[in-house]
């Protein structure tokens, strides 16, 4: 039988396999065993347990038409069926004739036999049923995901085409701009399209580690650390220390750079440093001051007070199958009533967000990411009383 033909024909052949079973058990009981017995009340009660069973096809197959199910998937419901009629039928028939076989008695064998191969009909109809749904899930989850790659490869190779035509018109602008400014400000252009470039290479490669479509390979962690250092602190007067060997490798692939950055701009933005910036901005808001943007008094005693020492610093430790990445701050911490809850998502709160996707890619790193109670034991300084995040990466 052809796939249409079966297609065609699978409903029929469930309703119509609730039927035969229907059929059987009326004609056993009411044509059979009510004449061997005499009476109508044993047989019709017989009649109202094994006879409704097979109703339960019929409504089945009735069901899945009138959900437009696939005749493909009706047919694989109704083989189902038949597969759980034959083996639970099978099984208490077989069961019978070795009782009679030894000289045993058994009470009303056909109908416990009928009764099993009915129940298993209707076992293997919902489990037929519930086998399509896993398929149906299956296919509109593939179909998802293809559909998110498609459009992830051509949002990238568009933004990184109109990223190419930027730099190369600013290009062409600060070869033929005489003023510094101007040529300074092109400078610029081209140094953020370059950022961005980069960034639609970690999207893509958090894209390939979350469907599960990355290779790992041996990766320089502190050589990606300093990276991220070095570019936060294009934007940031913030101090970040880097502690560590010359060298850490990893198994990973781009996508720990993302990791890091979350991580350090999150200590960067909740340290004291930055704390200190935001009253310093408040303060200006409050007062009136000249166009020096010269610091409020209290900001400026406390960056007094730090001298040299980092506000952020990121130590990296290597041990005999893990690389750890110690990310301290000297901020006020996490509160205790979020630190179960760091790395939840939370709708609306970038950090959260990003605490969330560094456990989601570190985790398919074969990693584990953990907010520590404080620095001992680690390269963080100990009197360092901010957040402590720690990243255990394999060792490549």
């Amino acid at each position: 039988m052809d796939a249409n033909a079966r297609a065609r024909l699978a409903p029929w052949l469930l309703i119509g396999y609730g039927f035969a079973l229907a059929v059987v058990a009326v004609g056993w009981h009411l044509g059979v065993e009510a004449r061997q017995l005499g009476r109508l009340g044993g047989p019709m009660l017989a009649l109202a347990l094994d006879g409704v069973l097979p109703l339960a096809l019929v409504y089945g197959g009735y069901r899945l038409v009138r959900t437009a199910t696939p005749g493909e998937q009706i047919w694989t419901v109704f083989v189902w069926s038949v597969v759980g009629s034959a083996s639970i039928g099978g099984l208490i028939g077989l069961s019978v004739l070795v009782r009679q076989f030894e000289g045993g008695t058994v009470a009303e064998p056909v109908f416990v036999t009928l009764l099993s191969v009915e129940a298993g009909a209707v076992a293997g109809l919902v489990a037929g049923y519930f086998a399509i749904r896993a398929r149906q899930d299956a296919d509109r989850a593939a179909r998802t995901a293809s559909t998110l790659t498609f459009v992830n490869d051509l949002l990238r190779h568009d933004l990184a085409n109109g990223l190419l035509v930027i730099d190369g018109r600013a290009s062409l602008l600060h070869r033929q701009l005489e003023s510094v400014d101007a040529r300074n400000a092109v400078e610029a252009i081209r140094e953020q399209v370059t950022e961005l470039d980069r960034v639609i290479d970690n999207a893509g490669a958090v894209a390939e580690t979350l469907a599960g479509d990355a290779t790992f390979e041996p990766v320089d962690v502190v050589a990606v650390t300093r990276d991220v250092v070095d570019r936060l602190q294009r934007t940031r007067d913030v101090p970040i220390d880097v502690r560590g060997p010359d060298e850490a490798v990893a198994r990973a692939n781009d996508a720990v750079r993302p990791v890091l950055w979350n991580l350090v701009e999150n200590a960067v933005e909740h340290g004291a440093v930055a704390a200190d910036r935001t009253d310093r901005e408040a303060d200006r808001g409050r007062t009136e001051v000249s166009t020096d943007r010269s610091r409020a008094p209290g900001a400026d005693a406390a960056l007094a007070e730090r001298g040299d020492r980092p506000a952020v610093v990121v130590g990296i430790d290597v041990t005999d199958d893990a690389v750890e990445i110690h990310v301290c701050d000297d901020g006020p911490g996490v509160p205790a009533d979020r630190r179960d809850r760091i790395f939840d998502p939370r709708a609306g709160e970038t950090h959260g967000g990003g605490l969330h996707l560094v456990e989601t890619l570190v985790d398919s790193f074969d990693g584990g990411v953990r907010l520590a109670e404080d620095a001992a034991g680690s390269p963080c300084p100990t009197d360092m009383r901010g957040a402590h995040f720690v990243v255990t990466l394999p060792r490549a």
